[in-house]
């Protein structure tokens, strides 16, 4: 028996519609069955009853689509959120709860030259930081826990609880535990961003402390345009750095200190100015005496040329002046240090310090400006990006035993291979070094290399 060219095609169009795939079996099957129906070769009713079972095989579809979706939201409406883009964080469904895992690795390779002086030269590699951490939010509650395993010992760096809230439309918040001091540009600034291996002389020093134990209070316009926070802390288990009470174990003493910036221009986050300042004040209590000693090019110099000493330390006042420039890939920072410390026997030391620095993407980036303060970039392109940069230094004291101090500059290239990861090459060459109170025919200098990566 002879079958029908127009009960063929009838039985083709229907095989097709079972086996081609659900999103194309529906409109691209509409168009072949007219096509056949305008050429007369199947019946307008025919037409009509494969168009009616299209129609309903594409409802059919969509319904069971929708209800594969529907049991999946209703499965996974209590899951965690992951997100991974840029850092790892876990967040619960209600946003209630969060947790990320922070750390940062830094290797590095150094290769100084003392110029004759009485130190060694240092060639070797160095574990610079190691931090394993994590921080999160309980409800309007934040957290976060970071310590540094590099070295013999356990550096407790980041140890905090904060809050935040809203006042008259600007952020207020909170932080109660160890963080970071609300005074200098260039100490707060992380190591993850730092344009260069090294922070200037007196930035995370006993001129310019880091991070103490005790509470903080900061308020911001909520797109960072101005900015002001105080702090009041106290020294911590392991004492103020720099100074001692004359006993093994703790010294004691407070710090008052407060931070304020503002942007007089801003056309975009590439292309604004910030002015900051901040004062410090240190209450001697139980300390008793003070030291400043600084390497010169590298972290790990067999001599600290650049040094402070003191007894009978009565306080100390600080203040700082900064300033910040970004203009599409160029940006420039400057940033002045005063240093003011009293003795009861008239032992008083002046320490005044500037840095002034400039930077440049040969890729096009920019420097990233977050919250007053630099933060990571992301490469354009899968090459990476490419920045080159100069700083150049000053560090002057004044003190009884004789007048001490260094200039130098340092230039550097980095390369961000992606967002999270850098290569580092820095040159640092000291130009000129005078010791208590007289000039010396050395300049020390090093080559150094660093490895980078942060989560």
């Amino acid at each position: 028996m002879k079958l029908k060219t127009s009960t063929l095609l009838i039985a083709g169009a229907l095989l097709g519609s079972a086996v081609m795939p659900a999103h194309a079996n529906n409109e691209a099957m509409l168009d072949l069955l007219k096509v056949l129906r305008d050429q007369g070769t199947i019946t307008a009713s025919n037409y009509d009853l494969l168009a009616n079972a299209a129609a309903a095989d594409k409802e059919a579809n969509e319904a069971a689509k929708a209800e594969v979706k529907a049991e999946v939201k209703a499965a996974t409406k209590d899951m965690p959120k992951i997100t991974t883009k840029g850092k790892i964080k876990v967040t619960s469904a209600d946003g209630n709860w969060s947790f990320q895992p922070v750390g940062r690795v830094m290797w590095d390779f150094v290769d100084t030259d003392e110029d004759g002086s009485s130190a060694d030269d240092y060639q070797g590699t160095e574990l610079r930081r190691a931090r394993l951490g994590f921080a999160g939010t309980v409800y309007d509650w934040g957290y976060k826990f970071e310590a540094d395993f590099a070295g013999s010992d356990v550096d407790l760096k980041d140890a905090y609880i904060k809050y935040g809230t809203k006042l008259a439309g600007n952020k207020l918040g909170l932080k109660l535990g160890q963080s970071h001091i609300p005074f200098g540009l260039n100490t707060k600034i992380s190591s993850k961003y730092m344009t260069f291996m090294d922070r200037p002389f007196f930035a995370d020093s006993s001129i310019s402390p880091a991070r103490q134990s005790g509470a903080v209070v900061s308020l911001a316009d909520p797109s960072y345009k101005w900015a002001l926070s105080a702090g009041y802390t106290y020294a911590g288990k392991d004492g103020y750095k720099g100074f001692s009470d004359g006993e093994a174990e703790e010294t004691s003493g407070t710090t008052f200190a407060v931070r304020g910036s503002f942007v007089p221009y801003m056309k975009d986050k590439k292309h604004m100015v910030q002015i900051g300042a901040g004062y410090l004040n240190l209450n001697e209590q139980d300390l008793t005496s003070f030291s400043f000693k600084q390497r010169l090019v590298s972290h790990v110099d067999n001599a600290k040329h650049l040094s402070a000493t003191a007894d009978d330390f009565a306080g100390a006042d600080a203040f700082t002046v900064d300033a910040m420039a970004i203009f599409g890939s160029f940006h420039a920072m400057a940033d002045f240090n005063s240093y003011d410390m009293d003795s009861s026997s008239g032992d008083d030391v002046e320490i005044d310090s500037y840095a002034v620095e400039a930077g440049y993407f040969l890729t096009g980036e920019s420097l990233k400006w977050k919250k007053g303060y630099t933060s990571g970039i992301k490469p354009k392109s899968k090459s990476g990006a490419w920045q080159i940069a100069a700083r150049f230094e000053s560090t002057e004291i004044e003190e009884n035993s004789g007048n001490d101090e260094a200039d130098k500059f340092t230039i550097g290239v980095n390369y961000y291979p992606t967002q999270n990861t850098r290569l580092m090459l820095n040159y640092d060459k000291v130009t000129d070094l005078t010791v208590n109170g007289s000039g010396v025919d050395y300049e020390p200098s090093s080559l150094k290399f660093r490895a980078q990566a942060y989560w």
